[in-house]
């Protein structure tokens, strides 16, 4: 019964992941479809910390950062200034001062995003797998529970033979 009940979490979280994976794409294609196309000038980046596998009580361990370049457009004549997300090192079109092709909506020109497939897509392709991935793992979550309880009472039974 309770393995029914997380099965069934699972598979809610997967259809809540993927409906939101295809609202951040049709929210991005519409910026895309209606949005102007402008040029911002990075004017600075910073690292954000991603993630670190610094494991508990130890003192070693690796840090995962994000670099964000701050990226400056105008549209008549105000300033405004987006933070994108960049995987890995900034390279040639990060450098300070270089421009960066953007979209913008004109009816809300404070939101913008960087023309590159990794600002526009990479999240939302992450997103949509992860979801994937949960939704087979929901649904046959009883399956795999029963095929490693098989093989672990197997192991117990004949440590010497596995």
């Amino acid at each position: 019964m309770k393995t029914k009940i997380v099965s069934r979490v699972l598979q809610a979280f997967a259809v809540y992941l993927f409906v939101m994976g295809i609202l951040v794409i049709i929210s991005k294609v519409n910026t895309i479809r209606t949005g102007k196309k402008t040029y911002g000038k990075v004017v600075s980046s910073y690292k954000e910390l991603d993630y670190s596998t610094q494991t508990r009580g130890k003192s070693y361990g690796t840090s995962h950062y994000i670099l964000r370049p701050i990226i400056q457009y105008q549209v008549d004549g105000e300033i405004y200034e987006i933070h994108g997300q960049i995987f890995g090192e900034v390279g040639k079109e990060y450098t300070i001062g270089l421009p960066v092709p953007l979209y913008y909506l004109p009816n809300q020109p404070d939101y913008a995003i960087i023309n590159t497939f990794s600002e526009i897509w990479v999240n939302s392709i992450q997103k949509l797998l992860f979801s994937l991935i949960l939704l087979i793992l929901g649904t046959f979550l009883p399956e795999i529970l029963n095929y490693a309880k098989r093989k672990f009472v197997s192991i117990l039974q004949n440590p010497f033979n596995f």
